[in-house]
């Protein structure tokens, strides 16, 4: 016993001098491995393309070695060169919060966000305003910087001479302009006290620059093996090391500076948020270069030179005092930043942050110990943000595209790097959380016919056309390793149905083993255009024609939480290739910032109706009543009354209705509670006519009143939020029943031109108390944002309000192709009847009954059971129609019937998160594929909407087993590990809508 104990202690101090010694001296990172970089090269040998990447790898390194070891290391800035992400942007109580440029204004917010760009390398420490081309600071901040370097190596402003702070063109101390648009790295103050952060800003920039440069070093050295890259990587990784421990944002937040932190004030060299890109930064580049530092005596003879000739804290002279220093200064500073939250980001970025550091290390137990943390509850908490917070869809808690997609995007990355790290065997992503599977697929569901992905929340901008967030490869890497052939199909549509560099892998020996792959997988996999479909984890409807027009509609009843808007039931119309009822997007500033509380993140600045003058409650999802995407019809219901939880009806009915090669919409909008309720329309900017009104123009103030100013904070005027954004103001107090606009999108709009004659022509078909016009702005630091939206705005106001707005929404080119619109009911019945006149001379009758399980018998018209109803006819012949969770559909001798929604309850469902979205009801289902593709509604037990669409059907004992794809039903975790919470319970009712249709030239479905 005494002899294996010893053994065993002899056994343990092995290991541990093991590990000592792979720490220190360690050839390679843990990522960028031997047999990687060996692959990487041999590509570039043996392929064009690779051949031409390290062409291009050399080319974009080639200055960085030019510059001597010497000023390398003098580049890096320490503490107390502050730094900003804008110039004007103030915290501090009662400031201006941005005032733009010190000579021009407001002007130069037409370039942006952060329209400074300032060139580093031929303009040093300048900033150049786009608008009026003047140059900021006035006076030479190298030479004064230069004179602040202190014993250490780094900037001192107590050393600085500050006699060198006056503006060059001015020299006379005498002269007005002496010290005009002066900076000395804290700002130049204005005569109201207003600072310019010129130096602040051109840090900012500047770190990003040299973090980029240290990447092209990187890059060069993997794609050469020539170790002049690692050598001068090395020497600013080095020194970055020496000075990148006592970085700090805070300071500089707390005097009232800004940066991405997230209101924190913490940071390392940036903000929170962006540090965790710049730690990755570093740590991927540190990664890629240590293979190179090996045996260069010249890189740590300098290093050890530096070192005497000025004060630092660690030695120098060796390779293991290189990696000691980059791993202490760099990495395990990064690690602990995470954990002191300095460096915290969107859910998933921090956690990247600690996987790219941990491999980058390469050391046990440390690594093993920091990727463990990742999946600790008191740490990264990855498998709580697995099951809490991602949907079915693989959307997370946030509402706005770009921000859902974030985790999904992060979190597979993360797993990535895991894969390619073996030595790390404790989790496996892909393997214990699959239902990350829908995630590689959603910003290609959401891009409306693969070209646009709505401007919802604080994400894009006003009408913007974009699908930037579809990424082939990533959903190339969601093959990798799911194997699933929607991804493989997605993703070689999405690459210009071709699988060319789809998933190539430089660093593998047969680096396009995966594209082949994906190209027999997707040639081979019969795929079913979908002009309409459902996100309904998301919360995203879409209908669409069966036409060439390609008109559809986006409509939300997603988030209205975090980066989203209070906008439930908002919707846009895709046209002509542009948005022709633009949501404003990303609003000036996504902070504490008066025109995005107030007006672009309000709900009045949206398509939805307000509520007794407040905005919409944060909540997590409406709720799908029906939904059916059928040929020539479409039509949608949601419920979204959780948004207003007072309201006993809060729900919009929108059908899209094809005709020729066109296509229009019905706006049904019913709000059942509370004494004043405002629905609220644009189109897109341009001139707006209308007919039916008597409009009277306001000459002073806004929609609040005649005496509030434009931009008045409604909490100061008690008013409503969003009312003083909206001016120029033209009401009829009176207004008739039915009225008709029609604007015309202004050449410029996006994808406009002056040959474009495309309108939206809008009829409203509703008794209200008022209609107003008025204009309203998007944010004007957006490019290509336009000038202003114009408004209608329909007003009714009384004790227990119950409206229901109706409309008619055609967008055309030219000419319209609707003849005349006309309600036909009374207005106060529970159901609403239109007839439409089409210019080719068909007619559509179009039926709404919010009682379904009453008949609507209609003198000289159309008789229904159901909910929704549509008859084509053309001098009294029907020639199409379509019936909706109903049982029958008449008009003279024209009949549809159906079997009405098809219900019944849950008996069980898979409860684990593999597996896939399987439900077994006690109801018998067809199972001859007529249910694929339709949703399947049950009722949910928690905020989220139970709703999935079915991709299969078969039979089972006596009921049916209902097929959901690669899905969970799982949206929260329980009391014990594995015991989870789900959508909807067993034992809940479900409802399947039912549809009927027939056309006399297609046959009956």
């Amino acid at each position: 016993m005494y002899k294996q104990r010893i053994t065993g202690c002899l056994a343990i101090v092995i290991l541990i001098a093991v590990f000592t010694r792979a720490s220190a001296q360690r050839e390679f990172g843990g990522m960028y491995t031997k047999e990687r970089i060996a692959n990487l090269r041999n590509n570039c040998d043996k392929y064009v393309w690779g051949k031409k990447l390290q062409t291009k790898a050399i080319a974009n390194a080639k200055h960085w070695i030019t510059i001597s070891d010497e000023q390398l290391w003098g580049m890096v800035p320490g503490q107390a060169l502050p730094r900003c992400i804008d110039v004007t942007l103030d915290r501090r109580k009662g400031k201006t919060k941005a005032i733009g440029c010190l000579v021009c204004g407001k002007k130069i917010f037409s370039f942006g966000n952060y329209p400074y760009e300032p060139d580093i390398l031929n303009k040093p420490w300048k900033l150049t305003c786009p608008s009026c081309h003047n140059v900021f600071p006035t006076n030479d901040f190298g030479k004064y910087y230069q004179s602040g370097i202190d014993e250490t190596g780094v900037f001192n402003p107590a050393k600085a001479d500050r006699k060198l702070l006056y503006n060059t063109a001015h020299p006379d101390p005498k002269d007005p302009l002496h010290m005009f648009g002066v900076d000395d790295g804290y700002g130049y103050i204005d005569k109201d006290d207003q600072p310019h952060r010129f130096i602040g800003y051109f840090t900012y920039k500047y770190w990003d620059y040299l973090l980029n440069g240290i990447a092209l070093l990187a890059d060069a050295y993997l794609y050469t093996g020539d170790k002049i890259y690692a050598h001068k990587a090395a020497i600013l990784l080095d020194r970055i090391a020496d000075v990148y421990p006592d970085m700090e944002w805070k300071p500089y937040a707390d005097a009232g500076w800004y940066n991405s932190d997230g209101g924190s004030n913490l940071g390392k060299i940036g903000g929170s948020i962006s540090e965790t890109g710049l730690a990755q930064s570093m740590a991927t580049s540190y990664d890629k270069i240590l293979s190179g530092t090996e045996n260069d005596q010249q890189l740590y003879q300098f290093l050890l030179q530096q070192s005497k000739k000025y004060k630092l804290k660690s030695e120098k002279g060796t390779r293991k005092l290189l990696v000691d220093n980059i791993d202490e200064g760099i990495l395990r500073t990064a690690f602990q930043a995470v954990l002191s939250k300095k460096i915290r980001g969107n859910q998933g970025m921090h956690q990247l942050t600690v996987a790219t550091c941990a491999i980058a290390l390469n050391t046990a137990p440390e690594t093993t110990e920091w990727l463990d943390w990742l999946f600790s509850s008191t740490g990264g908490n990855i498998p709580w943000l697995m099951v809490n917070t991602m949907d079915h869809d693989g959307s997370t808690d946030e509402g706005a595209p770009n921000y859902t997609f974030l985790w999904g995007k992060m979190i597979a990355r993360l797993a990535d790097e895991l894969k390619h790290y073996p030595a790390y065997t404790h989790h496996d992503i892909f393997k214990e959380f699959p239902h990350i599977t829908p995630a590689f697929l959603l910003p290609y569901r959401l891009a409306i016919h693969g070209k646009a992905i709505p401007n919802s929340g604080d994400s894009g901008a006003t009408g913007l056309v974009s699908s930037s967030g579809v990424d082939p490869q990533f959903m190339a890497q969601g093959y990798r390793y799911t194997r699933d052939p929607e991804i493989a199909v997605a993703a070689y549509k999405s690459n210009g149905n071709s699988a060319e560099v789809l998933g190539r892998d430089i660093y593998a020996a047969d680096p396009d083993a995966l594209s082949r792959e994906i190209k027999q997988v997707a040639e081979n996999t019969k795929v079913v255009p979908q002009n309409g479909y459902l996100v309904s984890g998301f919360g995203l409807a879409v209908l669409g024609a069966d036409n060439k027009s390609s008109i559809s509609l986006a409509l939300n009843y997603g988030r209205t939480i975090k980066h989203a808007h209070p906008d439930m039931l908002n919707f846009d119309i895709w046209g002509f290739n542009n948005w022709l009822a633009p949501d404003q997007g990303y609003p000036e500033f996504a902070t504490n910032w008066p025109s995005n509380q107030e007006w672009t993140g309000s709900t009045l600045s949206h398509n939805t109706v307000l509520v007794n003058k407040t905005p919409q409650k944060e909540i997590w999802s409406g709720k799908i009543n029906f939904f059916k995407q059928l040929n020539g019809f479409a039509a949608v219901e949601i419920d979204g009354k959780k948004a207003y939880p007072g309201l006993k009806t809060y729900t919009r009915t929108m059908c899209l209705i094809s005709s020729d090669s066109n296509a229009y919409a019905v706006d049904i909008v019913r709000v059942a509670g509370g004494d004043d309720h405002v629905y609220g329309f644009h189109g897109p900017p341009g001139l707006v006519n209308s007919e039916g009104l008597n409009l009277q123009l306001q000459t002073t103030g806004t929609y609040a009143g005649v005496n509030i100013e434009k931009g008045a904070k409604a909490a100061e005027g008690n008013f409503p939020i969003g009312y003083s954004y909206l001016y120029n103001v033209r009401a009829d107090k009176n207004p008739p029943a039915q009225f008709m606009l029609d604007w015309k999108a202004a050449a410029g709009y996006r994808n406009v031109s002056d040959k474009d004659d495309i309108h939206l022509r809008y009829y409203a078909l509703n008794q209200s108390a008022d209609v107003a016009l008025a204009d309203g702005d998007p944010p004007q630091n957006k490019p290509g944002n336009p000038r202003k939206l114009d408004y209608v705005l329909i007003h009714n106001q009384g004790n227990n309000l119950n409206s229901t707005f109706v409309s008619v929404i055609e967008p055309y080119k030219t000419r319209p192709f609707i003849k005349s619109v006309k309600r036909l009911d009374d207005g106060k019945s529970t159901y609403v009847y239109l007839k439409v006149e089409l210019m080719n001379g068909n007619t559509d009758l179009v039926l709404y009954n919010s009682l379904t399980d009453k008949t609507i018998k209609l003198a000289n018209g159309p008789s229904m059971n159901g909910m929704v109803g549509y008859v084509r006819e053309n001098d009294g012949k029907a020639l199409a129609g379509a019936l909706i969770n109903g049982t029958s559909l008449a008009y003279n001798n024209f009949t549809l019937h159906s079997t009405g929604p098809l219900t019944g309850k849950v008996v069980t469902m898979n409860k684990q998160l593999s597996g896939g979205g399987w439900i077994v009801v006690d109801t018998k289902l067809p199972t001859d594929g007529s249910l694929n593709g339709q949703p399947i509604m049950v009722a949910a037990n928690s905020e989220r909407d139970a709703c999935y669409t079915i991709t299969s059907v078969e039979k089972y004992n006596n009921g049916s087993k209902i097929f959901c794809g690669p899905i969970s039903f799982v949206r929260g975790s329980g009391e014990s590990p594995k015991q989870y919470l789900y959508d909807f319970d067993e034992g809940a009712p479900f409802q399947i809508p039912s549809h009927a249709i027939w056309d006399s030239n297609i046959t009956k479905e």
